[in-house]
């Protein structure tokens, strides 16, 4: 008993310190309640057990579980596989995957062992990987590469060391820090290795909002490349290689990675700004090729010879473009300009053409179609001078916005090139009953129009007389109206011959108002007025044929003239009708195509529920919905019309036409006194139109009564026939 006590004490001995670590942790910052220990052997014994059974269980590893300390490389390059000594260490308990190199179909393993036993190797993916449990592993083996002599570490790798008996490590014999690198192996030693034999080095370097360079090298040699280094004298930043994998900036040097003896890249990139240049040391010469876009200027002073742009073994890209040859030891500085940018028209209005149409109550339907030249710019703010109705671009309807609930601009879609935009737009004006003038409504716009047309539509009843505010005022009277005027005047005096002891001063007053009638005829009724001239022409010219010819002869000419006359009636009245004014139903109408009806419903008859009803019940609002797109309406209908015309309208010269109209209430009185001028004018014809009648009467009762000779023959014959019957 007593010996088993010794024993139990001088385990206890020996485990104190464990036992006071496990019993002790470290201070947390603030105070730890534990529950009280029993003292004595028993304590003891227990904080004994609970530290064996804490340092059992182990730590876990959350993160990286392993550590590679160092990985040596041995052998001959290209001439076999080459030998590898890897140690590392596992940081948790139990096995993990260790990352080794790759990828698994570039390079091959052999004779693998980790701690001079058979070692567990795989892949996935792009890489090997040793799966052990050893804290410390020593991986020892052979690998063959291929053909591009590249190797890539994932790493984390703490040190690379490769004492090769021939051959070089491209990036260096002694490398530390490696992470997802890719090295690159070549058969001749660093020291040997020797530049390329054919260095050809072209550049092209564009100036525009950046600078761009574009570099294309060529290389060839008697062995392999190699690794190439590229110096960046210009402080090139390179955003891409192609023809080379793996490149990367080291300090002020592009580095190349190569196969092979023979190479062909392309290297892309900007340059903050343009400094002195000059050919590199291993080219015997260079070709630069200086380009800029229209907003820089490019001065280019040296001893480089300028040569013909096309011989450039780089593709031109702007019109600007110069080629110079530089031979080794020439320079060449290039000095940017930036050339200031002066205002211009990114969209033009090359047509506008406005149609105005007043009713009789007052309401004013406008309707535009503007034809425009647009290079940039993405929405118009248009300013329709009314409510807008409808819109649309290049015959496509559009839903009219706002730039918000306020605004009275509708933001109008502009798409690149010749488009057209149609806007209907609707207000309301006043007309006086006599006469007066209306200011017409013009939309506007920021964008230039070349030229604005318009065309002012009245209804029945209202007379156009002025349209004032284009490049020049338009008259309801022009001289073509003052020319046909005093035609008639003139066959109106000519025409007025009254009878017999009329006084000189009464017919000069009666042919001068004669003149007055007609010549007003031609603005009251212009039909009227080509018919009264005909038939004062037929009269003038059977009066004449009268005089002149008898008989057949005459009956032949009245008839020819009659018919002349005639058709020249016909011409004339076809003639006033293609001058007449624009009417409403001269303008072509085309609705935007629609969609597809709905189909029938196939319900009973009773009222749609408003749920399954949508846009199509309509109850109230005249069939006007919010955020729909419209549909266009169809202008009313107008009887008199005018136009003008505005060359260049700007926001700052703005067209603002003014139309002088009068109704039909100030033109009744003018026509009354019409109708008195004419009744005076017949009044005073009444002699001669008695007396003509008169001789027109007589001669027909006497083409109607026999000849005299054949009445006295009746008279002869008579009688005999009676004495024969008496006898």
């Amino acid at each position: 008993m007593k010996r088993r006590s010794l024993g139990l004490l001088s385990a206890a001995l020996m485990l104190a310190p464990g036992a006071a670590l496990a019993a002790d942790p470290p201070a947390a910052p603030g105070p730890i309640q534990t529950a009280p220990t029993p003292g004595g052997w028993a304590g003891e014994l227990d904080a004994l057990s609970k530290w064996i059974a804490d340092r059992g269980k182990g730590t876990s590893c959350a993160a990286r579980c392993y550590t590679l300390e160092r990985l040596k490389l041995s052998g001959r390059v290209g001439e076999g596989p080459l030998e590898f000594e890897l140690v590392g260490r596992v940081l948790a308990d139990g096995a993990v995957d260790v990352p080794l190199f790759g990828p698994p179909k570039e390079v091959r393993l052999e004779a693998v062992t980790e701690n001079d036993k058979e070692a567990a190797i795989g892949f996935e993916g792009d890489r090997y990987f040793l799966h052990t449990a050893a804290k410390r592993f020593v991986l020892k083996g052979k690998m063959t590469l291929g053909s591009d002599l590249t190797l890539q570490i994932p790493g984390p790798l703490n040190t690379l060391e490769a004492d090769l008996a021939s051959g070089a490590v491209v990036e260096g014999a002694r490398l530390s820090g490696i992470v997802g690198t890719t090295i690159h192996l070549n058969r001749q030693d660093k020291a040997a290795e020797a530049g390329p034999t054919v260095f050809q080095l072209s550049r092209a370097v564009r100036v525009g909002r950046e600078i761009s360079f574009e570099y294309r090298l060529v290389m060839r040699s008697g062995t392999d490349l190699g690794v190439v280094r590229l110096p960046l004298t210009l402080d090139e930043k390179v955003l891409d290689v192609t023809g080379a994998t793996g490149f990367r900036v080291e300090g002020n040097e592009l580095v190349l990675p190569t196969s092979g003896r023979t190479a062909e890249m392309t290297i892309t990139g900007t340059l903050a700004k343009l400094a002195a240049m000059a050919p590199d040391a291993r080219s015997g010469y260079e070709w630069w090729l200086i380009e800029s876009d229209p907003e820089h200027r490019v001065a280019v002073t040296g001893d480089a010879r300028q040569v013909d742009s096309a011989e450039s073994p780089i593709p031109r890209s702007q019109s600007t473009s110069r080629l110079f040859l530089m031979q080794k030891g020439q320079k060449m500085e290039a000095t940017v300009t930036p050339l200031a940018a002066v205002d211009a028209l990114a969209a033009v209005v090359q047509s506008h053409q406005r149609t105005v149409v007043v009713t009789a109550r007052g309401d004013v339907v406008s309707q535009d179609h503007v034809n425009y030249e647009n290079n940039g710019v993405d929405y118009l703010a248009y300013a329709p001078s009314g409510r807008p109705i409808f819109l649309s671009t290049s015959g496509k309807a559009e839903r009219i916005m706002r730039q918000g609930a306020d605004a009275e601009e509708i933001l109008v879609p502009l798409r690149t090139g010749s488009q057209t935009v149609q806007v209907q737009s609707l207000s309301q004006t006043g007309l006086k009953p006599l006469f007066g003038t209306v200011t017409v409504p013009m939309p506007s716009y920021a964008l230039t129009a070349s030229r604005v047309h318009l065309t002012v539509g009245l209804p029945a009843g209202v007379f156009p007389l002025a349209l004032l505010g284009g490049d020049r005022p338009k008259w309801a009277v022009e001289g073509s109206d003052l020319l046909v005027s005093g035609i008639g005047f003139a066959a109106g005096w000519a025409a007025v011959r009254p009878g017999q002891g009329t006084s000189p001063s009464r017919l000069r007053t009666l042919r001068i108002l004669g003149g007055i009638v007609l010549a007003s005829l031609w603005f009251l009724w212009e039909p009227g007025f080509i018919l009264s001239l005909i038939a004062l022409g037929l009269w003038g010219l059977i009066w004449l044929v009268g005089v002149f010819a008898k008989g057949a002869a005459r009956a032949a000419a009245t008839v020819v003239l009659i018919g002349g006359l005639g058709l020249v009636g016909l011409i004339g009245l076809a003639a006033m009708s293609s001058r007449s004014p624009v009417k409403s139903s001269d303008i072509s109408y085309e609705p935007p195509p629609q969609r597809a009806a709905a189909p029938a419903s196939t319900l009973g008859g009773g009222k749609l529920d408003e749920d399954r009803a949508g846009n199509g019940w309509v109850d109230k609002g005249g069939g006007v919905l919010e955020g729909v797109t419209p549909v266009p309406l169809p202008l009313p209908d107008y009887r008199h019309s005018m136009s003008a015309s505005r060359e260049l309208v700007t926001k700052d010269r703005p067209f603002r036409p003014m139309l002088v109209y009068v109704t039909d209430t100030a033109v009744a009185p003018i026509a009354v006194l019409w109708l008195v001028g004419l009744a005076i004018v017949v009044s005073a014809h009444r002699g001669r139109m008695k007396d003509g009648y008169r001789r027109l009467r007589e001669r027909i009762d006497r083409a109607a009564a026999p000849p005299p000779a054949e009445a006295k023959a009746a008279n002869v014959e008579a009688p005999k026939d009676k004495e024969g019957e008496e006898g």
